[in-house]
């Protein structure tokens, strides 16, 4: 498992830390540590597949944390390897199928009866996907209240073409272009200046350029924008706990559901009960911490600048 890491406080414009890295932080704040399993079940000839009169082979503690890329469960039949494909790819011949929710092992045949199959597996309450779904829609949320000013100087002027493709992050109807400039030829010798007015942005992702059969095809454009983050790694380390707490405050209500849903509960009044709707009220203050610290963080602090910005007649004077 990886272990948690702050990002270093200094500014920056992405703290450039991995996946890994918040979803140990929201496991942290869960108390959900995943540990390793083995259990051992022997074959009858009869179950372990999905028919009629058989039923599949179950670990006793689901959810199981992996996939096919990591934390993959080992799977052996009279100690031989059996390779695991993940639900809802059927099994093909050799293979067993895993289902990391249920916890369900289906093999492409019944184990031989008497066969020892073991199953070593990662044992949690919420999967690094289920995770990882609740950071990335905290990262959409926090979009446009605060969002990340791009650079792009890929787009360089085609003969005969006036319509050209922005970046991805172009692609949210919320983004915005603040600045286009043009140098006529691409070289550190050649400054950028102000592009003639009158682009206009079609649809989403294409920029209509009247002026641009203009420039000759050495001309590159210098575009300055507004979007959203793409992924966690670009966020600044001022912005590291927010995704964190967006994710808290949607996985803790999932488990007031699974509550709900079962019939068979610990009484209010015995040792180890669940206050009804506790998760909901945690997930409710994780909510407003997100939220409280996304609009402190869309405030402009400080004094504003009073240094003039250069007109495009200075621009051009060089």
């Amino acid at each position: 498992m990886t272990v948690a890491q702050i990002p270093n406080p200094v500014a920056a414009d992405s703290t450039g830390l991995s996946d890994a890295t918040w979803i140990a932080e929201v496991r942290d704040s869960l108390e959900d540590f995943p540990k390793w399993q083995i259990e051992t079940t022997t074959g009858d000839g009869v179950n372990g597949v999905n028919a009629a009169g058989a039923a599949p082979i179950n670990v006793q503690f689901p959810k199981i944390n992996g996939d096919a890329t990591s934390n993959t469960p080992i799977v052996t039949d009279n100690g031989v390897n059996i390779p695991v494909v993940d639900y809802p790819t059927a099994p093909g011949v050799g293979e067993v199928q895993m289902n990391y929710d249920t916890g369900e092992l289906i093999f492409q045949a019944p184990p031989v009866n008497g066969h020892i199959i073991n199953v070593s597996y990662q044992t949690c309450k919420w999967r690094d996907k289920s995770i990882m779904t609740g950071l990335i829609d905290g990262m959409r949320e926090m979009f446009p209240t605060v969002g990340k000013t791009y650079t792009d100087t890929s787009i360089q002027i085609q003969t005969n073409q006036w319509d050209y493709q922005l970046p991805s992050w172009f692609n949210d109807p919320r983004s915005r272009i603040i600045s286009i400039e043009i140098a006529a030829t691409f070289i550190p010798s050649e400054p950028f200046r102000p592009a003639p007015p009158g682009e206009e942005r079609v649809g989403l992702g294409i920029l209509h350029l009247p002026w641009a059969q203009s420039f000759g095809p050495t001309a590159r454009l210098r575009i300055v924008g507004w979007g959203p983050y793409l992924k966690l790694g670009d966020l600044e380390p001022q912005l590291y706990s927010l995704p964190t707490y967006y994710a808290l405050s949607t996985l803790l209500p999932k488990r007031e559901i699974k509550r709900i849903r079962e019939d068979a509960l610990v009484p209010a009044s015995q040792i180890g009960a669940t206050q009804p709707g506790l998760h909901m009220q945690t997930g409710d203050y994780w909510k407003r911490r997100f939220d409280s610290a996304l609009l402190n963080l869309a405030r402009l602090p400080g004094p504003t600048s009073r240094r003039p910005w250069a007109s495009k007649y200075q621009r051009n004077r060089y």
